[in-house]
């Protein structure tokens, strides 16, 4: 199916825009990621022992926790998963590896036309 016929063609019912699709897989990158996270830390670290370093006047439970520290994982996984969606889709076009849109090399001259009075007998 060529580009036009594509753009011609009316929407597929039931199919979401591509911003809903990048949003949706942000997310849901986000969301394992921070699961992830939340399992490998709280494997390591016993809630209960923040309680010792805390400095605040009220206590921090288990839940609460476990409840911050996944939203932090989130926050973090969810900003690094839009920016990696954000530079594929802002990056160069097709063909940028082959060659095509990119500048052309500089012409290399030799060193006499440049300076005619260069004497490079003196260099070889």
């Amino acid at each position: 199916m060529t580009e036009s016929t594509r753009a011609d063609s009316p929407e597929i019912p039931g199919r979401w825009s591509q911003r809903k699709r990048d949003i949706g897989i942000v997310v849901w990158i986000a969301f394992l990621a921070a699961c992830a996270g939340t399992f490998v830390i709280f494997a390591v670290l016993d809630p209960e022992a923040l309680n010792d370093a805390w400095v605040l006047p009220w206590e921090m439970g288990r839940r609460l926790a476990y409840s911050l520290g996944f939203l932090f994982l989130f926050c973090v996984s969810l900003l690094a998963s839009a920016l990696t969606v954000f530079m594929i889709r802002t990056g160069p076009r097709r063909g940028h590896a082959l060659g095509k849109g990119k500048r052309p090399p500089p012409t290399i001259r030799q060193p006499e036309e440049e300076n005619p009075d260069l004497d490079l007998g003196d260099f070889r």
